[in-house]
């Protein structure tokens, strides 16, 4: 008798016990007053009073837990069955030994008494013992979880390798029949399944939570997201705010759930979804356990996020180390060049009045801000970007070209380069420093291609291209192969690129010329409906 809940079966014990109280009283009218008449009169009364007093405490929720509470009235019945049929035996026998028939029901009923406090009282200690039983098995479940926690998030160094460790170890449980992970998108307000286990694909990919007062946000996944406390769900058709999702829940054969938010001091990742395929799956205890693991989850994505940061930034600091070599290599070296030629041709100047001296002295004083120039670029450029924005690519590579003075050249793109995410101004400077590469390495009346890759976009020229052994050395500080150039400008390229986390290769071109491939570039598909 599943489903029935204590206050249903309460009643009916009760109820069932005051008809047979009144029952009985009202037979006891006329009985003989010796004692032991008495007593045998009274028995019965006492059993339906005790029988009373049972439901009423079954009703209360005090004696036995509700999921327990039809088992117990069919402990009840099965009592009131059997001995009402001895009772039924008996009446017949009394008819074959020609008793009468009012005598013989009062009997019968006494029996059927007895037999619903006996079948009563058996049914409590069966649903006892059925709960001790039951309650070790959740000890256990809980002593697995925290296993499980603990050896993750012990050895796992990322969040998406954790999040799928989780769900993998989770649902291993034979009380769990799924488990997923949902990622909060605060900007959106939406939850994106990150990492799942238990059910096909397809179903996690049409889920679909938000977190507002829509009815996909009045569901236990918004709930746990605002108000960050678990939220359980003990029968999903039962509760009206699981009707969204009714229809895909039932083909799963999903019956209770537990969402569990993952947060770290006031910050909220997302949630952790389980389920399962009975009813009142999730008892206090276990809720504070599974509340607990999202927080120690929380604890985890934070310290993960830390120590990205921490690596981020000594990368970064790597690279600013070898950016002060490179530029005590410039000052110490590039810069004295020009500037003995300066001081040279200036004392020179001044002793003789040669005016080609001064033009000189000019010569190398402007090679000096030239190169002061990308100095300042290559050091500013190079830092890491904290802000990215959505940039469309078509609009920055027009206006970087506009900026290469080469009226003879030609720029062609792709139909739709698409939007990036990038910093506006530093792509613009990337994209510069390659077009007047290829104006000055490949001549005034170069075609220029700007192409849309899966994995980013390249930029490519019908020039004499670049040797294969010499591509690498092309970023190095001071490479150049043009005698007025700085040797600055593709190292820029490739300073711009390690600050956004892109990876810069140079290649062929189709026509022959060289290939800039741009990698790894975040792209930023058209808005769309959260799914």
């Amino acid at each position: 008798m599943r489903g029935v809940a204590n206050r249903s079966a309460g009643t009916i014990i009760a109820g069932a016990g005051l008809l047979l109280t009144g029952f009985h009283l009202s037979s006891a009218t006329g009985v003989e007053t010796s004692a032991l008449a008495v007593l045998v009169t009274l028995l019965p009364v006492v059993f339906s009073l005790v029988m009373t007093g049972v439901g009423v405490q079954v009703a209360r929720g005090r004696l036995v837990p509700d999921r327990f509470a039809g088992r117990m009235l069919a402990w009840t019945g099965v009592g009131v069955t059997v001995l009402f049929a001895f009772g039924l035996w008996m009446f017949a026998v009394t008819l074959v030994l020609e008793v009468t028939q009012s005598d013989s029901i009062v009997p019968m009923v006494n029996v059927a008494t007895f037999g619903a406090l006996v079948g009563l009282l058996v049914g409590l200690y069966d649903v006892r013992r059925l709960e001790q039983r039951q309650s070790v098995e959740q000890l256990n479940r809980i002593n697995d979880t925290l296993r499980v926690a603990t050896e993750e998030l012990v050895n796992q160094t990322d969040r998406k390798s954790l999040e799928q460790a989780v769900c993998d170890r989770l649902s291993e449980s034979a009380a769990y029949e799924s488990v997923w992970v949902g990622r909060y998108d605060d900007a959106e307000g939406v939850v994106r399944p990150a990492a799942w286990s238990g059910l096909d694909d397809d179903y996690y990919e049409s889920i679909d939570v938000t977190v507002d007062d829509s009815p996909t946000g009045g569901g236990p996944g918004g709930r746990a997201i605002r108000e960050r406390e678990i939220q359980c769900v003990q029968n999903v058709f039962a509760d009206p705010s699981m009707e969204p999702w009714w229809d895909i829940l039932e083909s799963r054969g999903v019956q209770s759930m537990a969402v569990v938010p993952i947060g770290h001091e006031g910050t909220v990742y997302g949630f952790i979804s389980i389920y399962a395929d009975r009813h009142n799956v999730f008892e206090e205890r276990e809720q504070a356990v599974l509340t607990d693991l999202g927080e120690t989850i929380g604890h985890a994505i934070a310290s993960i996020q830390a120590n990205e940061r921490l690596a981020e930034r000594e990368r970064e600091l790597a690279r600013q180390n070898q950016r002060l070599e490179e530029f005590a290599g410039i000052v110490s070296h590039d810069l004295r060049n020009p500037l003995t030629v300066a001081v040279g041709n200036l004392q020179l100047a001044r002793e003789t009045g040669d005016e080609e001296c001064f033009s000189k002295t000019a010569d190398a004083l402007e090679r000096m801000d030239e190169l002061i120039a990308d100095l300042l670029t290559l050091a500013r450029q190079g830092e890491a970007i904290d802000e990215f924005e959505p940039v469309p690519l078509r609009e920055v590579v027009e206006e970087a070209w506009a900026t290469t003075g080469a009226d003879a050249s030609t720029l062609a793109c792709d139909d739709d380069l698409g939007t990036v995410s990038a910093d506006r101004s530093r792509l613009r400077q990337l994209l510069e420093n390659v077009f007047r590469n290829s104006v000055e390495h490949a001549g005034p009346d170069v075609t220029v291609t700007v192409r849309r890759t899966d994995k980013g976009f390249a930029v490519e020229d019908d020039g004499p291209g670049i040797p294969a052994d010499r591509r690498e050395a092309i970023f190095d500080v001071g490479y150049s192969t043009n005698e007025d150039g700085t040797g600055f400008g593709l190292n820029i390229v490739r300073s711009i690129a390690d600050a956004h986390g892109w990876d810069v290769a140079v290649g062929e071109s189709p026509a022959g010329g060289a290939r800039f491939d741009f990698s790894d570039v975040g792209r930023v598909e058209p808005e769309s409906e959260p799914t």
